[in-house]
């Protein structure tokens, strides 16, 4: 039986996210229900939630997930995770990205790198 490694995957882009236009209705302000839109990406079931933020100087260094799913926002600078399989996968201002449970490689970062994270226990 043949094991596929967990992949870490760019889930949206902010730029790009499916959002539907929104157009301000001059009455909204006058206390009627203003429109919105949802783009869910995830949703996992969990017993503890972290967030937070990270900031790491250009470097490479080994890191994995073991017991928690993590999605993290970039907010400045841009970084590879490369897999233990090889996958290699860039990450850069805006993009959402999950790094699953089980997934094992490395940071290689390009530039000064900033995340906000939110890791989710399984």
């Amino acid at each position: 039986m043949t094991t596929t490694a967990p992949q870490a995957r760019v889930l949206r882009n902010v730029e790009n996210a499916s959002l539907a236009q929104l157009v301000l209705k001059p009455t909204a302000v006058n206390g009627t229900e203003p429109s919105d839109a949802v783009d869910n990406v995830a949703t996992m079931d969990a017993s503890k939630i972290d967030l937070g933020f990270w900031a790491c100087s250009p470097g490479v260094f080994k890191t994995a997930r073991t017991g928690v799913n993590e999605i993290i926002l970039v907010l400045q600078g841009s970084g590879t995770l490369v897999s233990d399989q090889g996958e290699r996968v860039d990450h850069s201002v805006g993009d959402l990205v999950l790094i699953p449970d089980g997934w094992s490689g490395f940071w290689e970062i390009h530039e000064h790198f900033k995340k906000h994270y939110v890791t989710v226990a399984v």
